[in-house]
C-alpha cells in the first residue's frame, strides 16, 4: 500500500491565488457565490514551464468546500472561511433572464453526491490556479475521475488534488486517527480513518441529514396553519437552527410532546457509530475511540452532550471520548485550510501534464 498522504495533512477544495490579488480573490468568491453555471473558458494550452511552476508553487491557496448545503471559501491559513453562502442554484425559465421572472430553484448536490455538474461549475479564470477537490468517503472512481476531467480538460487546471472530506474534517481537530461523525446537510457519515487512511469498507452511511429534519419542521408547521413553501424552506431552516434543540430528558420532554417518527426506517447515529466501532480491530479500534463530531447538524444545542451520553450507556466499558470543536460546521473548510498552508502539499498535486501523460490512473498515486 502506498502512502497517499503526508501523516498531517489532506484538503478539500484549493484554489491557487496570487497573494497579492485581493481583487482577483474577491472577485473569484463573488463569482463562486454566483450560483448561475459557467460561461466557457479560454481554450489555449497552458505549458508547465519552470518558471510557472515555480510561480505556482509560491501562490497562496484559497480553500473552497462546496457541500449539499453551503458553499465555504477562504484563505490557506486562516482559521475560518471568508464567504458561507447557499449551495442552492437559480435557474432562468427558457434561457429568459427577466429579474422579474422568478428563477427556478436547484441543489446541485443531494446527499453529498453531484446530480447536476453543469451548476458546480465556478466562474473563475483557471489558468494560474491550482484545484483541489475534496469528495465523499464513498465517492465512486467513476465520480473522482469525472472531477478530474472537468478540471483538467475542461478548464485547463494547471494542477490538481483530491481528498476525502472526513479526512480534512479530521486535520481541523489536528488528529491523524479518529472515528468521524459527520451529520451535515444532506448526508450523514461515520468514518474510520487509520493514519490518514479512510476505511471505507466499514465506513457507514445515512441519506438522512439537517435538510429531512428542516423539512419534518416545516411539515409540522404547515400542519399547525402556518403555511411555508419549498421557496421559504431557508426561514424554516433559521427557526430551526435558532429555536430546536436536543432533548437531554427524553422522559420528561415526551410528557409534553408527542412522540412521532420522520417517516424513515435506517439506522440512527448511535447504531452506525456503534456498529463501526465493533468492526473495528485491534490497534485500529485503539485509535478510533476518539470520535469527533463535524458538521453542520450537530450544532444543535444539546447535541454533542446527548451523543456522549447516550454513548457512554451503551458503552460503559469503553474509554470512548467525544470531541466537538465550536467551528465544526466550518471542519472541512479548515482542515483543508491546514493541509493547504503546508509545504509538502505541493507534493500531493497531480500536474495537468501528468494527467495527458498517464490519464485517470495517476490521481491514485497521490490523492486517494
Amino acid at each position: 500500500m502506498h502512502c497517499l498522504c503526508p501523516p498531517d495533512c489532506h484538503i478539500w477544495v484549493s484554489v491557487m491565488f496570487s497573494s497579492t490579488s485581493q481583487s482577483r480573490l474577491k472577485s473569484a468568491r463573488t463569482a463562486a457565490a454566483d450560483t448561475s453555471c459557467l460561461n466557457s473558458v479560454k481554450d489555449s494550452h497552458i505549458f508547465m514551464t519552470t518558471g510557472r511552476l515555480k510561480a505556482l508553487k509560491e501562490m497562496k491557496p484559497v480553500v473552497v468546500d462546496k457541500g449539499t448545503g453551503y458553499f465555504r471559501c477562504g484563505f490557506a491559513g486562516d482559521p475560518w472561511p471568508f464567504y458561507i453562502v447557499s449551495s442552492t442554484a437559480g435557474k432562468s425559465t427558457q434561457g429568459d433572464w427577466d429579474t422579474s421572472i422568478p428563477l427556478t430553484l436547484t441543489n446541485p448536490i443531494r446527499h453529498g453526491i453531484v446530480v447536476d455538474w453543469n451548476c458546480t461549475e465556478m466562474k473563475i479564470q483557471p489558468e494560474d490556479h491550482a484545484f483541489a477537490w475534496s469528495v465523499p468517503p464513498l465517492c465512486s472512481i467513476t465520480d473522482k475521475e469525472r472531477y478530474a476531467e472537468m478540471m483538467f480538460k475542461g478548464f485547463h487546471m494547471p494542477a490538481l488534488h483530491i481528498a476525502y472530506q472526513s479526512q480534512l474534517s479530521m486535520y481541523s481537530y489536528r488528529k491523524t486517527s479518529a472515528l468521524v461523525v459527520e451529520s451535515g446537510h444532506g448526508v450523514l457519515h461515520v468514518v474510520p480513518i487509520y493514519e490518514g487512511y479512510v476505511i471505507r469498507s466499514i465506513t457507514g452511511r445515512v441519506d438522512y441529514a439537517g435538510l429531512d429534519i428542516t423539512h419534518y419542521r416545516m411539515k409540522l408547521l404547515n400542519e399547525s396553519g402556518n403555511v411555508f413553501t419549498e421557496h421559504q424552506l431557508n426561514v424554516v431552516q433559521d427557526i430551526k437552527e435558532k429555536c430546536c434543540y436536543t432533548s437531554l430528558d427524553l422522559t420528561q420532554d415526551l410528557s409534553f410532546a408527542l412522540q412521532t417518527s420522520l417517516g424513515s426506517e435506517q439506522p440512527g447515529l448511535l447504531q452506525l457509530t456503534l456498529s463501526c466501532l465493533k468492526k473495528c480491530y485491534g490497534n485500529v479500534k485503539k485509535m478510533v475511540e476518539n470520535i469527533l463530531l463535524c458538521g453542520g447538524s450537530t450544532m444543535m444545542e444539546g447535541f454533542a452532550n446527548r451523543f456522549q451520553m447516550e454513548l457512554a450507556k451503551m458503552c460503559p466499558s469503553d474509554n470512548l471520548i467525544t470531541a466537538a470543536l465550536r467551528q465544526r460546521m466550518s471542519s472541512v473548510c479548515i482542515g483543508g485550510s491546514i493541509l493547504a498552508s503546508l509545504h509538502s502539499f505541493q507534493e500531493l498535486r497531480v500536474y495537468r501534464t501528468e494527467y495527458e501523460e498517464h490519464g485517470p490512473s495517476c490521481l491514485f498515486k497521490k490523492c486517494l
